[in-house]
């Protein structure tokens, strides 16, 4: 019950604190005030590929007008790689059309292949040679400085797991210490979409402001959902925006390790989903411990913030890029007749339901 009323504490605080001021005229009159809110921030969580949902969830957010006054951008793992299109959209140098055209054509062999007796982790030069072309070649951000929008991309070492400090959020422009801007966005890229054991991880050339270390995936960091940058930009810029949006992935209904396993080339005659292993729910419980960490260090942001995942039948698999324009279609009808969940209806919904 205690954890039923966290968020009704927290809004009888607010307004007891608006009457209590409301009666304070005087002081009012002396009282610094921060400044006013203003923008939009989009946060992405990891998704694999289940990289169309997001982008799905991103168009029908831009078709409605939502996404006019963005002012910062933050992703990890595949929601790092929509964040860099995003810009490329936002700022006119590609259309939805054009990135829908990318996706619906990618199959697992521009992604990863296997090419010798180990099976993990795979070889992904295809997908740098991908992002290269898109990134680099089309979009020209050759720099993470180059991204026209403020934008954070979350990465971490696998040794310093056991470490409280352990991602490192490296940004478009010098919102923290760890930032430098010349670093080569796909290497960026690459080392944020690096899942362990499955993708090998990715060593970024010519870093000075941070470990010269191979890197992966931070959504297994304390970046799941990667809301600090957010934190750091409103620092950095010296107020905070008027709304965000956190955009996730659908999690599967069903254990599908070995499935994924299989398609990853390794047969471990279903014993993983026999045991009901499931990395859905891992990757859930995960993201709803960061959220609620994410309301308790920032309780003004519960009125702000918006949860956006789709909700439909279908399940796919986390490794498996040959089904990304079902994905897309799917999550846009969806999206057709859903919005956005306020972050405190969300909260008090999984909580209710782990009830």
């Amino acid at each position: 019950m205690k954890k039923l009323n966290v968020l009704a504490n927290i809004s009888l605080t607010v307004l007891a604190s608006l009457l209590f001021f409301s009666g304070k005229d005087k002081d009012l009159e002396n009282k610094t005030f921060p400044p006013a809110r203003s923008g939009t921030a989009v946060i992405l969580t990891g998704a694999a590929a289940r990289i169309p949902q997001e982008a799905g969830l991103l168009e029908e957010l831009y078709d409605r007008g939502l996404l006019k006054d963005v002012v910062f951008i933050s992703g990890v793992s595949s929601g790092a790689l929509n964040a860099v299109m995003l810009n490329g959209i936002l700022s006119g140098k590609m259309t939805w059309a054009e990135y829908k055209e990318i996706l619906f054509k990618l199959t697992n062999k521009d992604i990863f292949i296997q090419d010798g007796p180990k099976r993990l982790p795979v070889n992904t030069q295809p997908a740098r040679n991908l992002y290269t072309k898109i990134v680099e070649d089309k979009l020209g951000y050759h720099q993470i400085g180059d991204l026209p929008f403020v934008t954070s991309i979350s990465f971490t070492h696998l040794k310093h797991l056991d470490l409280k400090k352990v991602v490192y959020r490296m940004c478009s422009r010098k919102i923290n210490e760890e930032t430098d801007t010349t670093l080569s966005l796909v290497d960026i890229m690459m080392a944020s979409s690096s899942f362990p054991i499955a993708f090998p991880p990715c060593r970024i050339k010519n870093v000075t402001t941070i470990p010269d270390v191979e890197y992966v995936d931070g959504g297994i960091g304390d970046d799941h959902i990667p809301y600090h940058a957010l934190l750091e930009f409103e620092k950095f810029r010296g107020k905070g925006v008027a709304k965000v949006y956190i955009i996730s992935r659908k999690s599967d209904s069903i254990p599908e390790v070995s499935e994924e396993l299989r398609g990853l080339g390794i047969d471990d005659k279903g014993r993983f989903d026999k045991m009901g292993v499931s990395l859905d729910n891992i990757l859930q419980k995960g993201m709803l411990k960061r959220l609620k960490e994410y309301s308790q260090e920032n309780p003004d942001m519960i009125f702000l913030s918006y949860i956006w995942m789709p909700d439909f039948k279908n399940d796919f698999l986390m490794f498996s890029f040959d089904n990304l324009e079902e994905q897309y279609l799917l999550t846009s009808k969806w999206a057709k007749t859903h919005d956005p969940v306020p972050l405190g209806d969300y909260l008090l919904y999984n909580l209710m339901k782990r009830k």
